[in-house]
């Protein structure tokens, strides 16, 4: 018995884990967030492997699985899905058996031998599919946060297309104020020359004058909100903003308002109501709920010990088999635990109803406002090709001789306003896209389909 418990205790002790601490250090984390960049090579790696497209611009598509590398928020999600997998073995885990060990010397004892030695082994038997019930529950939660990863990833996503578009945005309107500026520079010099030949009056001028200086200071505007929003694009990223620096962005995606009406909504719908990773993730806590009752429902059944022993008395050696103590279920039958998960129960299914109605709501807000901007964006394309149709016609008549420069600036003027005015419908256009996409968490091009199907990654 003393070989026993020396081998038992030495087993135990081999199979105990370490401890092994890993201290956080902010200067060290600061100095490594700094440092992320999007010529990572494990970056590269996630993305295309020996295959990574080096010289190509980031478009949207690299810019996600970008995002998906770094962002915080899809390292949380996936910090939790690793805690809710490990769960599941400790729900997996049988109760470990016990010893109790009494030896016991005996002094005036008069003949035989003065020990007595007794060992009693407790071996937990647990009773009506606890094990089982406890298993399905914790599995499920790992299946809620594991889907909840995809879904962080869709919220990841429609952050950084808005991101995105903000910076287009903000980048196209400094273009065009360039060129308005230019061309109200351009008015400027021939009315002061008009002014000088005394063709026009003081007031003129001075108003004119003053559609210049608004130019500038939108134009100087425009310019700080470029940097902004490619600080918002950064932090959409999970990376810096001095990571930008010299990297050329692919805006190809947001040149043309997207044509909605081609969508067939009610089976996007459909399949976003049974197939969004958050209408799955509350349908595994649901069946988590379930198995909670199941479980709670089991312990109205109560556990039991059994009890081997063994024991040497004054030269006699003692078998026994026994039963430990058994909890009756006199003054409750457990009803209390069961009424409380019958009740989280009846919560999941509030919960799976409710994002349900939610998800209608997004919908249907994401396809009105979409379906709204198309005559606005049908609008703003006619009033910018009949202002390009207004200064081919000033400048054959400045051909002509019929009109002055002044009249082919002012029409190239009202054609800046009017490319202004169609960016502006422009983006509202892609925000509504986005939206609608965000709304339905499906992708609504190819090649989203093939970014948001990349693997996690795994980072050192």
């Amino acid at each position: 018995m003393h070989l026993l418990a020396r081998l038992t205790l030495l087993a135990t002790l081999a199979s105990c884990a370490h401890y092994q601490g890993r201290p956080l250090n902010p200067l060290v984390s600061a100095s490594q967030l700094e440092t992320r960049g999007l010529d990572n090579g494990q970056l590269q790696q996630f993305i295309g492997g020996a295959n990574f497209p080096k010289n190509s611009p980031w478009n949207l598509d690299k810019l996600t699985l970008a995002a998906m590398f770094y962002h915080p928020d899809l390292a949380l999600a996936r910090s939790q899905a690793e805690s809710a997998a490990a769960a599941t073995i400790t729900a997996a885990q049988r109760p470990n058996p016990s010893i109790s060990l009494t030896p016991t010397w005996v002094s005036n004892l008069a003949s035989a031998s003065p020990w007595l030695f007794a060992s009693l082994l407790s071996i937990p038997i647990e009773t009506a599919g606890k094990r089982g019930y406890r298993i399905d529950k914790s599995q499920h939660l790992a299946d809620a946060t594991n889907l909840r990863v995809a879904d962080a990833a869709w919220l990841v996503r429609g952050r950084l297309r808005l991101a995105m578009l903000d910076v287009y945005a903000a980048q196209e309107t400094v273009r065009l104020l360039r060129q308005q500026l230019q061309l109200e520079q351009a008015v400027d010099q021939v009315l002061q020359q008009q002014q000088a030949a005394g063709e026009i009056s003081d007031t003129d001028l001075f108003a004119a004058q003053l559609g210049m200086q608004q130019a500038r200071l939108a134009l100087t505007a425009a310019e700080k909100k470029l940097a902004d929003t490619k600080t918002l694009l950064a932090a959409a990223i999970g990376i810096p903003v001095a990571a930008l620096a010299g990297i050329e962005l692919d805006f190809s995606e947001f040149k043309q308002a997207p044509d909605v009406a081609k969508f067939a909504f009610s089976q996007l719908q459909a399949t976003a109501l049974r197939e969004r990773p958050d209408v799955l993730a509350s349908l595994a806590d649901y069946a988590a709920a379930q198995s909670a009752l199941q479980l709670e429902i089991a312990n109205q059944y109560p556990n039991f010990q059994a009890n081997p022993g063994y024991i040497f008395n004054t030269g006699e050696h003692r078998w026994s088999l026994g039963a430990g103590a058994i909890q009756l279920p006199v003054f409750n039958h457990n009803e209390g635990p069961i009424a409380e998960m019958a009740a989280k129960r009846q919560e999941a299914a509030q919960r799976f109803e409710a994002l349900q109605l939610r998800i209608i709501g997004e919908i249907d807000r994401a396809q009105a406002g979409a379906l709204a901007i198309r005559p606005r964006w049908d609008a703003a394309e006619q009033a910018v090709k009949n202002r390009l149709a207004n200064v081919r016609s000033a400048r054959e008549l400045l051909q002509a001789g019929e009109v002055d420069a002044h009249a082919v600036a002012v029409a190239e003027l009202g054609q800046a306003v009017a490319e202004r005015a169609r960016l502006d419908v422009l983006v509202e256009s892609q925000q509504a896209q986005a939206m609608l996409e965000t709304a339905l968490r499906q992708p609504i091009t190819p090649a989203l389909a093939a970014a948001m199907s990349a693997p996690a990654p795994r980072k050192k």
